[in-house]
C-alpha cells in the first residue's frame, strides 16, 4: 500500500490518499483543532442568543468558546459535547454575558456543526433570526441582501479576531449609480457594528438612508474578518417588528442554488443577486416546484449593482407554490445570491422574515445543528431539500436529540424538484424536543442535494410571529 499527499487547504483540512487495490481518503485538521466562528450575538433585556452544537461524528469531544465583547476583554469558556449528540448553550449564563454585544469562536478536536439563534423580546421572543457558523475568516466578504427604506434598519456586523487592529473598505453597491466606499478600523479581537442607514459621506450626508444596497467588504491591511449582516423592519409602536440575519460569503460564484422559497397569499419570496464586477451579468434563474417540473426566467443585473427578483411575479406558474431556486451567470460574470421570505400577507402586514446565501455547491451529506418540535412556543422545524439531480434520490434524515438518542427515516425525492420535511409530522419523537439532523443522499449514485432549516414559533397571540432560516453545513 502507498500514499500520496493532496495538500493542506486554508481551512486547515489535509487530505492523503491511501493506494492499493482501493483508494481510501481520510480528512484530519492540522493541529487537531476545528474551529468555527460567528460574529453576531446579543443578550439584553431585549435580546437573547442560543447556541445549539451538534457532534456529527462517532468520537466524542470538548468544544471550547470564546467569547469577544464589544469594549470589554473575552469571556472563555468549555463545554462536552457527546458523540452524535446535540447540545444547547445559553451565553447569558456565564460571569459578564447578562447584557453583551458579542462574537463567539468555537475550537473543538473533533469536527462540530455549530448554528446560533438570536431572539428579541425577551418575554414573548416576538422575532429571531439564526445562522450557522463559519469556517474561517477571509479578508474580503460580499452581502447581496440590504435595504435602509421603509422603516428597515441595516446593520453590518464585523469581528477582526487577530491580535491587531484591521483596516476596513466597504464598497456599497446600490441598485443604480456609483458605487459608495468608506473605510474603518477595527480593534483587535473585537466585534464591531455598522448602522447603514446612519452613515455619511463627505458631501453627500446620509447617502444610504433609503435605498436598496449590497456590499464588498475588504481588509486592506491583510487581517482576516468575519462578517454578517442583520436587517431589521420597525412597525408603528414596534421596533424590530420582524427582521433576518445571513453572514457574508467569500466569493462571487457563477452558480448559486437555494433550497427554501414559497410564494402565495402568505409569503412574498424575494432573490437578491449582486453583481461586484465591472460587467453586466446576464443571469438564468431555474425555479424547481415539487411536481420537477422547472419555470426558467432570464435577468440583466447591471455591473457594480444589487438586483431584486420578486419571484411571486416572476410566472404565473411560480404565483402560489414551494420552490427551489438555481441562479446561474450565462455570461461568465460571477455574482451573489442570496434568498429572503417575508409574511405574512403584503408588506403592509408583514411581521417576520427569514433569509439564506445560497450554497455554490451541492452535496451528498449535510448537517444541521439546531431544530426543535413543540414546547412551550409551538416550534415548528421544516428540513428544506432540492434535488438538483436529474434522477430520484433516497434521502436519510437521522435526528439527534440531546440525550444521545436518535431517530431516523428515508424519504424519495423527486429529480431537479423542492422536497419538504416536516419534522412534527414525520418524526413523533420529535415533540417537545431539541435536536440536529444528519440529511445523506443514499445509494451508489446519490443525488446531489441543497439542505436547509426553516423554524417558526407563536408568540403574542400570533402564529408563526416568529422564524428563522440556516442552510445546512456540508460535509465531507
Amino acid at each position: 500500500m502507498g500514499w500520496s499527499g493532496g495538500g493542506c487547504s486554508g481551512t486547515g483540512d489535509c487530505v492523503i490518499t491511501l493506494t492499493a487495490s482501493t483508494t481510501v481518503t481520510a480528512t484530519f485538521e492540522v493541529g487537531g483543532v476545528y474551529t468555527r466562528y460567528l460574529a453576531e450575538g446579543a443578550t439584553s433585556a431585549m435580546f437573547d442568543t442560543r447556541l445549539a452544537l451538534l457532534n456529527p461524528g462517532i468520537v466524542a469531544t470538548t468544544a471550547t468558546l470564546t467569547f469577544a465583547r464589544s469594549g470589554a476583554s473575552e469571556v472563555v469558556t468549555t463545554i462536552p459535547v457527546p458523540a452524535r449528540t446535540r447540545v444547547t448553550f445559553d451565553p447569558k449564563v456565564l460571569a459578564g454575558m447578562a447584557t453583551a454585544e458579542f462574537s463567539t469562536k468555537v475550537e473543538s478536536s473533533q469536527r462540530l456543526v455549530v448554528d446560533r439563534t438570536v431572539s428579541w423580546d425577551v418575554a414573548n421572543a416576538y422575532g429571531a433570526h439564526a445562522e450557522t457558523a463559519i469556517p474561517a475568516p477571509a479578508t474580503t466578504w460580499y452581502l447581496a441582501e440590504g435595504a435602509t427604506h421603509s422603516g428597515f434598519n441595516l446593520f453590518y456586523l464585523l469581528q477582526n479576531p487577530n491580535a491587531s487592529p484591521a483596516n476596513v473598505r466597504v464598497r456599497f453597491l446600490r441598485p443604480s449609480g456609483a458605487p459608495l466606499e468608506k473605510t474603518y478600523t477595527l480593534p483587535p479581537d473585537s466585534r464591531n457594528n455598522i448602522w447603514v442607514n446612519e452613515e455619511v459621506f463627505d458631501g453627500l450626508g446620509k447617502a444610504l438612508s433609503s435605498t436598496d444596497v449590497s456590499a464588498v467588504i475588504e481588509s486592506l491591511s491583510g487581517q482576516p474578518l468575519i462578517v454578517e449582516r442583520a436587517l431589521y423592519l420597525d412597525r408603528p409602536g414596534q421596533v424590530f417588528a420582524a427582521g433576518h440575519e445571513s453572514a457574508g460569503v467569500t466569493a462571487p460564484a457563477l452558480e448559486w442554488f437555494l433550497a427554501e422559497g414559497n410564494t402565495g397569499g402568505y409569503f412574498d419570496l424575494f432573490v437578491l443577486v449582486a453583481n461586484p464586477g465591472a460587467t453586466d451579468a446576464q443571469i438564468e434563474a431555474t425555479y424547481l416546484l415539487p411536481d420537477g417540473t422547472s419555470v426558467v426566467v432570464p435577468h440583466t443585473v447591471l455591473a457594480n449593482s444589487r438586483f431584486n427578483i420578486w419571484v411571486d411575479e416572476e410566472d404565473p406558474r411560480l404565483a402560489n407554490t414551494a420552490v427551489s431556486t438555481t441562479i446561474r451567470s450565462t455570461n461568465g460574470t460571477p455574482v451573489i445570491v442570496e434568498r429572503a421570505l417575508w409574511w405574512p400577507g403584503a408588506f403592509s402586514q408583514w411581521y417576520e422574515a427569514h433569509n439564506s446565501p445560497g450554497a455554490t455547491t451541492t452535496g451528498t451529506r449535510w448537517a444541521l445543528a439546531e431544530g426543535e418540535v413543540g414546547g412551550a412556543r409551538n416550534v415548528e422545524t421544516y428540513i428544506l431539500l432540492a434535488n438538483t439531480s436529474a434522477f430520484a434520490g433516497d434521502v436519510l434524515v437521522t435526528l439527534l436529540f440531546e440525550e444521545g438518542t436518535s431517530v431516523e427515516r428515508t424519504f424519495t425525492v423527486a429529480p431537479r424538484s423542492r422536497f419538504n420535511v416536516d419534522v412534527r409530522t414525520e418524526f413523533a419523537a420529535a415533540l417537545d424536543r431539541r435536536f440536529g439532523a444528519l440529511v445523506e443522499s443514499q445509494g451508489a449514485s446519490a443525488a446531489q442535494l441543497v439542505v436547509e432549516r426553516a423554524m417558526y414559533w407563536n408568540a403574542s397571540g400570533q402564529d408563526w410571529a416568529a422564524g428563522t432560516n440556516a442552510l445546512a453545513t456540508r460535509l465531507p
